[in-house]
Protein backbone atom coordinates (compact mmCIF):
# COMPACT_ATOMS: atom_id res chain seq x y z
CA UNK A 1 0.00 0.00 0.00
CA UNK A 2 0.94 3.37 -1.14
CA UNK A 3 1.87 6.33 1.93
CA UNK A 4 -0.64 8.56 0.24
CA UNK A 5 -3.12 5.75 0.50
CA UNK A 6 -2.42 5.12 4.07
CA UNK A 7 -2.42 8.49 5.12
CA UNK A 8 -5.93 9.12 3.08
CA UNK A 9 -7.50 5.70 5.27
CA UNK A 10 -5.61 7.86 8.00
CA UNK A 11 -7.14 11.19 7.67
CA UNK A 12 -10.55 9.49 6.75
CA UNK A 13 -10.29 7.52 10.27
CA UNK A 14 -9.51 10.96 12.14
CA UNK A 15 -11.99 13.06 10.92
CA UNK A 16 -14.83 10.53 11.44
CA UNK A 17 -15.72 9.67 8.28
CA UNK A 18 -17.12 6.14 7.43
CA UNK A 19 -15.32 3.76 5.48
CA UNK A 20 -16.50 0.27 3.97
CA UNK A 21 -16.47 -2.60 6.64
CA UNK A 22 -13.67 -3.90 5.06
CA UNK A 23 -11.73 -0.85 3.53
CA UNK A 24 -8.99 -1.49 6.79
CA UNK A 25 -8.95 -5.72 5.96
CA UNK A 26 -4.87 -6.10 6.08
CA UNK A 27 -4.06 -2.82 6.22
CA UNK A 28 -0.26 -1.61 7.83
CA UNK A 29 -1.33 1.18 10.19
CA UNK A 30 1.46 0.56 12.19
CA UNK A 31 2.97 3.72 13.90
CA UNK A 32 -0.32 5.55 12.98
CA UNK A 33 -1.77 8.22 15.16
CA UNK A 34 -5.24 7.47 15.68
CA UNK A 35 -6.39 8.64 19.13
CA UNK A 36 -9.56 9.25 19.55
CA UNK A 37 -10.56 7.40 16.86
CA UNK A 38 -14.09 5.82 16.67
CA UNK A 39 -14.05 2.27 14.74
CA UNK A 40 -17.64 0.73 14.20
CA UNK A 41 -18.40 -2.47 12.69
CA UNK A 42 -15.33 -2.67 10.70
CA UNK A 43 -13.85 -5.93 9.76
CA UNK A 44 -10.16 -5.60 10.80
CA UNK A 45 -9.23 -9.05 9.99
CA UNK A 46 -4.84 -9.08 10.13
CA UNK A 47 -4.60 -5.04 10.10
CA UNK A 48 -1.52 -4.08 11.56
CA UNK A 49 -1.62 -1.52 14.04
CA UNK A 50 1.65 -2.51 16.18
CA UNK A 51 3.37 0.86 17.75
CA UNK A 52 0.24 2.81 16.81
CA UNK A 53 -1.35 5.25 19.52
CA UNK A 54 -4.71 4.52 19.76
CA UNK A 55 -5.46 6.42 23.28
CA UNK A 56 -9.05 6.90 23.84
CA UNK A 57 -10.23 4.78 20.30
CA UNK A 58 -13.92 3.20 20.89
CA UNK A 59 -14.14 0.24 18.96
CA UNK A 60 -17.54 -1.58 18.19
CA UNK A 61 -18.83 -4.35 16.70
CA UNK A 62 -15.95 -5.11 15.40
CA UNK A 63 -14.14 -8.36 14.01
CA UNK A 64 -10.03 -8.48 14.58
CA UNK A 65 -9.15 -11.51 13.61
CA UNK A 66 -5.85 -12.13 13.33
CA UNK A 67 -5.27 -8.18 14.24
CA UNK A 68 -1.77 -7.27 15.60
CA UNK A 69 -2.05 -4.48 18.44
CA UNK A 70 1.85 -5.16 19.41
CA UNK A 71 3.14 -2.00 21.31
CA UNK A 72 0.21 -0.10 20.39
CA UNK A 73 -0.89 2.31 22.84
CA UNK A 74 -4.61 2.18 23.87
CA UNK A 75 -4.82 3.67 27.26
CA UNK A 76 -8.35 4.46 27.53
CA UNK A 77 -10.21 2.64 24.80
CA UNK A 78 -13.16 1.13 24.85
CA UNK A 79 -14.16 -2.30 23.21
CA UNK A 80 -17.67 -2.86 22.80
CA UNK A 81 -19.43 -5.78 21.03
CA UNK A 82 -16.16 -6.95 19.61
CA UNK A 83 -14.46 -10.39 18.65
CA UNK A 84 -11.77 -11.43 17.95
CA UNK A 85 -9.43 -14.65 16.86
CA UNK A 86 -5.73 -14.68 17.08
CA UNK A 87 -4.90 -11.18 18.16
CA UNK A 88 -1.79 -9.83 19.33
CA UNK A 89 -1.34 -7.24 22.49
CA UNK A 90 2.10 -8.22 23.22
CA UNK A 91 3.92 -5.61 24.85
CA UNK A 92 0.74 -3.28 24.11
CA UNK A 93 -0.09 -0.16 26.33
CA UNK A 94 -3.76 -0.46 27.66
CA UNK A 95 -4.26 1.06 31.17
CA UNK A 96 -7.77 1.85 31.62
CA UNK A 97 -8.66 -0.68 28.98
CA UNK A 98 -12.67 -1.40 29.47
CA UNK A 99 -14.40 -3.93 27.37
CA UNK A 100 -17.65 -5.03 27.10
CA UNK A 101 -19.75 -8.14 25.63
CA UNK A 102 -16.64 -9.07 23.71
CA UNK A 103 -15.69 -12.06 22.77
CA UNK A 104 -11.45 -13.30 22.32
CA UNK A 105 -10.33 -16.27 21.53
CA UNK A 106 -6.62 -17.50 20.80
CA UNK A 107 -5.85 -14.21 21.93
CA UNK A 108 -2.08 -12.94 22.71
CA UNK A 109 -2.14 -10.41 25.96
CA UNK A 110 1.71 -11.47 26.89
CA UNK A 111 3.79 -8.47 28.72
CA UNK A 112 0.91 -6.11 28.19
CA UNK A 113 -0.05 -3.41 30.53
CA UNK A 114 -3.63 -4.07 31.57
CA UNK A 115 -3.41 -2.03 34.67
CA UNK A 116 -7.16 -1.01 35.71
CA UNK A 117 -8.53 -3.48 33.08
CA UNK A 118 -12.17 -3.15 33.48
CA UNK A 119 -14.31 -6.11 31.67
CA UNK A 120 -17.79 -7.07 31.75
CA UNK A 121 -19.73 -10.65 30.34
CA UNK A 122 -16.42 -11.03 28.28
CA UNK A 123 -15.02 -14.21 27.33
CA UNK A 124 -11.63 -15.36 27.27
CA UNK A 125 -11.27 -18.26 25.41
CA UNK A 126 -7.18 -19.52 25.15
CA UNK A 127 -5.90 -16.89 25.35
CA UNK A 128 -1.80 -16.26 27.24
CA UNK A 129 -1.28 -13.82 30.28
CA UNK A 130 1.84 -14.35 30.91
CA UNK A 131 4.25 -11.53 32.12
CA UNK A 132 1.29 -9.03 31.81
CA UNK A 133 0.68 -6.31 34.25
CA UNK A 134 -2.63 -7.09 36.00
CA UNK A 135 -3.18 -4.53 38.60
CA UNK A 136 -6.09 -3.42 39.95
CA UNK A 137 -8.33 -5.05 37.23
CA UNK A 138 -11.78 -6.09 37.46
CA UNK A 139 -13.64 -8.81 35.45
CA UNK A 140 -17.12 -9.26 36.39
CA UNK A 141 -19.55 -11.27 34.72
CA UNK A 142 -16.55 -12.58 32.82
CA UNK A 143 -16.01 -16.13 31.49
CA UNK A 144 -12.46 -17.26 32.07
CA UNK A 145 -12.80 -20.80 32.38
CA UNK A 146 -10.05 -23.30 31.41
CA UNK A 147 -6.93 -20.60 31.19
CA UNK A 148 -4.10 -20.79 32.65
CA UNK A 149 -2.82 -18.23 34.84
CA UNK A 150 0.24 -20.20 36.48
CA UNK A 151 3.12 -18.26 38.10
CA UNK A 152 0.69 -15.38 37.04
CA UNK A 153 0.59 -12.00 39.57
CA UNK A 154 -2.43 -10.41 39.39
CA UNK A 155 -2.82 -7.41 42.51
CA UNK A 156 -5.96 -5.73 43.70
CA UNK A 157 -7.72 -7.85 41.15
CA UNK A 158 -11.29 -8.76 41.15
CA UNK A 159 -13.67 -11.66 39.50
CA UNK A 160 -17.33 -11.02 40.85
CA UNK A 161 -19.83 -13.35 39.80
CA UNK A 162 -17.37 -14.61 36.99
CA UNK A 163 -16.88 -18.22 35.57
CA UNK A 164 -13.56 -19.60 36.79
CA UNK A 165 -14.11 -23.51 36.00
CA UNK A 166 -11.27 -25.04 36.09
CA UNK A 167 -9.11 -21.92 35.59
CA UNK A 168 -5.53 -22.44 36.87
CA UNK A 169 -3.83 -19.89 39.30
CA UNK A 170 -1.51 -22.51 40.47
CA UNK A 171 1.93 -21.08 41.65
CA UNK A 172 0.17 -17.84 40.96
CA UNK A 173 0.58 -14.63 43.28
CA UNK A 174 -2.63 -13.12 44.06
CA UNK A 175 -2.17 -9.65 46.41
CA UNK A 176 -5.68 -8.38 47.69
CA UNK A 177 -7.75 -10.04 45.24
CA UNK A 178 -11.50 -11.21 45.52
CA UNK A 179 -13.48 -13.67 43.56
CA UNK A 180 -17.10 -13.10 45.27
CA UNK A 181 -19.66 -15.14 43.92
CA UNK A 182 -17.41 -16.56 41.16
CA UNK A 183 -18.08 -19.92 39.54
CA UNK A 184 -15.05 -21.72 40.37
CA UNK A 185 -15.87 -25.08 40.72
CA UNK A 186 -12.41 -27.37 39.44
CA UNK A 187 -10.48 -24.43 39.58
CA UNK A 188 -6.75 -25.03 40.34
CA UNK A 189 -4.93 -22.63 43.42
CA UNK A 190 -2.21 -25.17 44.32
CA UNK A 191 0.77 -23.41 46.00
CA UNK A 192 -1.41 -19.99 45.11
CA UNK A 193 0.11 -16.80 47.28
CA UNK A 194 -3.08 -15.66 48.03
CA UNK A 195 -3.24 -13.98 51.35
CA UNK A 196 -6.33 -12.13 52.24
CA UNK A 197 -8.53 -12.96 48.88
CA UNK A 198 -12.15 -13.35 49.19
CA UNK A 199 -13.89 -15.92 47.87
CA UNK A 200 -17.47 -14.99 49.45
CA UNK A 201 -20.59 -17.38 48.61
CA UNK A 202 -18.00 -18.65 45.65
CA UNK A 203 -18.91 -21.95 44.04
CA UNK A 204 -15.33 -24.06 44.59
CA UNK A 205 -16.53 -27.31 44.45
CA UNK A 206 -13.82 -30.17 43.62
CA UNK A 207 -11.20 -26.94 43.09
CA UNK A 208 -7.93 -27.03 44.62
CA UNK A 209 -6.04 -24.76 47.10
CA UNK A 210 -3.44 -27.75 48.23
CA UNK A 211 -0.45 -25.94 50.09
CA UNK A 212 -1.60 -22.61 48.97
CA UNK A 213 -1.22 -19.53 51.22
CA UNK A 214 -4.28 -18.67 52.68
CA UNK A 215 -3.89 -16.70 55.60
CA UNK A 216 -6.85 -14.63 56.46
CA UNK A 217 -8.64 -15.39 53.03
CA UNK A 218 -12.42 -15.29 53.23
CA UNK A 219 -14.45 -18.00 52.41
CA UNK A 220 -17.98 -16.87 54.20
CA UNK A 221 -20.96 -19.15 52.70
CA UNK A 222 -18.87 -20.67 49.81
CA UNK A 223 -19.83 -23.93 48.61
CA UNK A 224 -16.58 -26.65 49.29
CA UNK A 225 -18.00 -30.26 47.90
CA UNK A 226 -14.74 -32.45 48.12
CA UNK A 227 -12.67 -29.11 47.89
CA UNK A 228 -8.54 -29.77 48.90
CA UNK A 229 -7.16 -27.61 51.26
CA UNK A 230 -4.41 -30.12 51.91
CA UNK A 231 -1.20 -28.47 54.06
CA UNK A 232 -2.50 -25.07 52.76
CA UNK A 233 -2.31 -22.23 55.30
CA UNK A 234 -5.81 -20.77 56.45
CA UNK A 235 -4.41 -19.02 59.37
CA UNK A 236 -7.03 -16.57 60.65
CA UNK A 237 -9.24 -17.39 57.96
CA UNK A 238 -12.99 -16.47 57.76
CA UNK A 239 -15.29 -19.47 56.54
CA UNK A 240 -18.51 -18.98 58.01
CA UNK A 241 -21.54 -20.70 56.74
CA UNK A 242 -19.93 -22.48 54.43
CA UNK A 243 -21.51 -25.20 52.88
CA UNK A 244 -19.67 -28.56 51.85
CA UNK A 245 -19.81 -32.48 51.34
CA UNK A 246 -16.29 -34.44 51.59
CA UNK A 247 -14.10 -31.00 52.22
CA UNK A 248 -10.50 -32.03 52.95
CA UNK A 249 -8.51 -29.68 55.29
CA UNK A 250 -5.74 -32.71 56.27
CA UNK A 251 -2.41 -31.27 57.45
CA UNK A 252 -3.91 -27.78 56.60
CA UNK A 253 -3.15 -24.78 59.67
CA UNK A 254 -6.82 -23.50 60.92
CA UNK A 255 -5.43 -22.01 64.09
CA UNK A 256 -7.32 -19.02 64.58
CA UNK A 257 -9.85 -19.30 61.50
CA UNK A 258 -13.29 -18.94 62.07
CA UNK A 259 -15.89 -22.10 61.20
CA UNK A 260 -18.38 -20.31 62.80
CA UNK A 261 -22.33 -21.97 61.44
CA UNK A 262 -19.97 -24.01 58.62
CA UNK A 263 -21.59 -27.32 57.83
CA UNK A 264 -19.71 -30.27 56.57
CA UNK A 265 -20.27 -33.71 55.88
CA UNK A 266 -17.79 -36.02 55.58
CA UNK A 267 -14.55 -33.37 56.05
CA UNK A 268 -11.36 -34.18 56.86
CA UNK A 269 -8.91 -32.21 59.53
CA UNK A 270 -6.65 -35.26 60.22
CA UNK A 271 -3.39 -33.47 61.34
CA UNK A 272 -4.91 -29.82 61.00
CA UNK A 273 -3.78 -27.27 63.30
CA UNK A 274 -7.02 -25.89 64.85
CA UNK A 275 -5.44 -24.02 67.73
CA UNK A 276 -7.95 -21.50 68.62
CA UNK A 277 -10.41 -21.82 65.97
CA UNK A 278 -13.84 -20.85 66.38
CA UNK A 279 -16.14 -23.41 65.79
CA UNK A 280 -19.42 -21.73 67.18
CA UNK A 281 -22.49 -23.54 65.75
CA UNK A 282 -21.01 -25.90 63.23
CA UNK A 283 -22.32 -28.93 62.16
CA UNK A 284 -19.47 -31.54 61.76
CA UNK A 285 -21.43 -34.92 62.03
CA UNK A 286 -18.77 -37.42 61.15
CA UNK A 287 -15.48 -35.30 60.36
CA UNK A 288 -12.11 -37.07 61.25
CA UNK A 289 -9.99 -35.54 63.54
CA UNK A 290 -6.59 -37.90 63.76
CA UNK A 291 -4.04 -36.35 64.92
CA UNK A 292 -5.65 -33.24 64.40
CA UNK A 293 -4.59 -29.47 67.02
CA UNK A 294 -7.37 -29.26 69.02
CA UNK A 295 -6.19 -26.97 71.65
CA UNK A 296 -7.97 -23.72 72.85
CA UNK A 297 -10.59 -24.36 70.57
CA UNK A 298 -13.78 -22.19 70.91
CA UNK A 299 -16.91 -24.05 70.59
CA UNK A 300 -20.25 -23.13 70.69
CA UNK A 301 -21.20 -19.53 72.60
CA UNK A 302 -24.38 -20.67 74.88
CA UNK A 303 -25.50 -16.74 74.63
CA UNK A 304 -24.55 -16.62 71.59
CA UNK A 305 -26.17 -19.04 69.98
CA UNK A 306 -29.62 -18.50 72.17
CA UNK A 307 -29.22 -14.88 70.53
CA UNK A 308 -29.16 -16.00 67.56
CA UNK A 309 -32.00 -18.43 68.05
CA UNK A 310 -34.53 -15.98 69.50
CA UNK A 311 -37.69 -15.24 67.77
CA UNK A 312 -39.99 -13.12 68.83
CA UNK A 313 -43.41 -14.04 70.77
CA UNK A 314 -46.18 -13.98 67.99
Amino acid sequence: MSDTIKDSLINALRAGRRLSPDALQNVDLSEADLSGARLYGYRLHGTRFDGANLTRTTWQACELDRTILDRATLSESHFVDCQGRAVSWRNAQANRLWMKQCTWQDCHFESSDLTRLAAIRTTFIRCQWQSATLLQTWLSHCDLSGLDFTAVVWTQSHFPNSHLLGTCFSHATLTQCSFNRANANEAIFSQAQARGSSFHGACLNNAMFDDAMLDGSIFDQARLDHTCFSGASLQGARLYGVLSKGVTFAGCNLAQADLSHSKALHADFSRADLRGAKLHAAQLPDALWHAAKLDQVRRDDPELLAAECWQPLV
